[in-house]
């Protein structure tokens, strides 16, 4: 599964506090033939060498690659088995049928993972297996299953399974309306078109009796009956094909995630304020309409990015004292960012590109002390970077590219210990660029400004690990200074349409150094301006691959004029 289940943890927690112990102790002969068995197979089918396959040389079987045991009724026992990616898909119909058998016979399983088998289809004796009736973790995920979905009713205690990452394409209720020990379920990463029941659906598997179920629930296309179960706390439909809207009652549910499909609709008044409510994504939709008002107090995550939704954002967000990611981008939103956000102490991410909202950063930004990424780009926001945002020790990614802001660029933002990307392309800023903090690696973009004047040495000498540098479409003028070249990390340097004059100083031949636009720059100490420059490590792979050519050559002349009477000197 992509998310193991903390509930299945702690229900192996204990097992695996035996285990130690149990692995200095051999199986009952019985399981120890089946276990046998099942290796055999194993080896005489697996074309690909598998650490399964070493396993002979050890006589106790629990000491097996894949294999876990556990002490049980005094005596040990096999309760977990590990079989994922061993292509079993390619075993013949007898060994496959073999395969099956014993693993059906071993009736202390509790844990059986064949994920990423391309198994296609399960064969009936699995289904019927009667042995396995104690099982509780089933993974088939990535095993190409088709529908129609198996039937797993013989497996009486299963509470979890993955079928995600199938081709499953409908879900027919049936074959799980009798495992009324599930608690997850996951379908996510299929292709489900329906979700129906030819029997009526017992209370019992929406958890109306007494006993917990389906606190982990993941499905595509439910009823509406499973958004008002009152036991399901978190429901996954991510990543399938979901049309039309989303229902509006759902009763003790702390994570809904709707994301990647295609829903539509606005989103209904009481959609973020149930009191359970902890996180929410419906990323990417088609969802329009503007962002409630009423928000549980309790969110800590809030995912509505790629959508089309507008209106203002709601100064509610300011009383979310949980909330650490809020991502909002590409969608319609307009209106100023209210500067109760500030009180925000708890966010890591903001992303907010690909909007309308306009107005000035608000100098309440420098509360967000948690904050790792400010992501504003694309937006018609106005005004200067307000210098408070130098006060963010944690911020990694400052993304304000594409707005209309003005003014230079705050000389503090120097000590910004942490910061590793930065940019500030296509606004209007203008003046003297500043020091750079030494933490910038990955790039600095100030392209598409308003900067003039000399492009000052200082600025990034306390940056030497500076990858890309892009200061193009600007008025810079007069030479380039030398110590750009002492940047040993950089690999493009994009200067083009300036006013800059002069000779271009040597650098690294890795450094893809682009000039265009710059008629009084000559370029006589570099190759051509247009043609990409190696990287050192590039540089010696093609010097090597050479080498290894002629080496070629040479060796298939010596082997035809006389190889054996050159000798060569083994201890070198």
């Amino acid at each position: 599964m992509g998310r193991y289940s903390f509930l299945f943890s702690f229900l192996l927690l204990s097992a695996l506090c035996n285990s130690s112990q149990a692995s200095a102790a051999q199986l009952n002969q019985t399981q120890a033939n089946h276990l046998g068995k099942l290796f055999e197979i194993l080896q005489s089918n697996l074309s690909v060498p598998s650490g399964h396959l070493n396993n002979s040389i050890n006589t106790n079987r629990c000491n097996w690659t894949g294999v876990t045991c556990i002490s049980h009724a005094s005596s040990t026992v096999v309760s977990k088995l590990s079989f994922s990616d061993l292509g079993i898909s390619s075993f013949n119909s007898s060994s496959l049928a073999a395969f099956f058998d014993h693993l059906c016979s071993l009736d202390t399983l509790q844990y059986l993972d064949l994920s990423s088998n391309g198994l296609r289809s399960l064969p009936d004796s699995f289904s019927n297996c009667t042995g396995l009736s104690g099982l509780k973790y089933l993974n088939l995920r990535n095993t190409e299953l088709y529908s129609p979905i198996p039937d797993f009713s013989k497996f009486g205690h299963l509470e979890i399974l993955d079928l995600s990452s199938n081709y499953l394409t409908d879900i027919d209720l049936n074959p799980l309306i009798r495992l009324e020990s599930l608690k997850e379920l996951v379908l996510s990463w299929n292709n489900f078109t329906a979700f129906k029941s030819s029997t009526p659906i017992p209370p019992s598997f929406f958890g109306v009796q007494t006993r917990p179920q389906f606190t982990r629930c993941i499905f595509l296309s439910p009823p509406d009956d499973i958004f008002k179960h009152g036991n399901l706390t978190l429901l996954d439909l991510s990543h399938n094909q979901l049309t039309g809207s989303i229902p509006e009652e759902f009763n003790n549910l702390t994570k809904l995630d709707l994301s990647y499909n295609n829903l539509t609709g606005e989103l209904y008044a009481d959609l973020l304020s149930a009191p359970t409510l902890e996180s929410i994504d419906l990323t990417s939709n088609c969802l329009t309409g503007s962002i409630p008002v009423n928000l549980s107090r309790i969110l800590y995550q809030i995912r509505l990015g790629g959508n089309q939704l507008n209106g203002t954002l709601p100064t509610s967000i300011g009383e979310l004292s949980q909330l650490s990611y809020l991502e909002l981008d590409g969608n319609n939103l307009s209106g100023e960012i209210p500067p109760e956000m500030g009180n925000l102490s708890n966010l890591v991410v903001i992303e907010l590109q690909m909007n309308k909202i306009s107005g000035r950063i608000p100098n309440q930004i420098s509360n967000l002390v948690n904050l790792n990424t400010l992501n504003l780009s694309q937006n018609a926001l106005s005004g200067e970077i307000p210098s408070q945002i130098s006060d963010l020790q944690k911020l990694s990614n400052l993304n304000l590219q594409g707005n209309n802001l003005s003014g230079s660029i705050p000389t503090t933002i120097s000590n910004m210990v942490s910061l590793i990307e930065l940019q500030l392309g296509e606004n209007k800023l203008n003046g003297t660029i500043p020091e750079m903090p030494s933490s910038l690696t990955t790039a600095l973009n100030l392209s598409h400004n308003c900067f003039s004047g000399s492009i000052p040495s200082s600025s990034f000498s306390k940056s030497p690990q500076l990858e890309i540098l892009d200061l193009s479409h600007n008025n810079f003028s007069g030479p380039l200074p030398d110590s750009l070249t002492t940047l040993q990390f950089l690999t493009l340097l994009d200067l083009s349409d300036n006013n800059l004059a002069g000779t271009l100083p040597t650098f690294h031949r890795w450094v893809n150094v682009i000039i265009t636009g710059n008629a009084l720059l000559s370029n006589s100490s570099q190759v051509s301006q247009s043609k990409r420059k190696m990287h050192p490590s590039l540089d010696i792979m093609l010097s090597f691959e050479l080498g290894a050519f002629v080496g070629i050559f040479v060796g298939m002349f010596l082997g035809t004029y006389g190889f054996d009477k050159i000798q060569f000197d083994r201890s070198l």
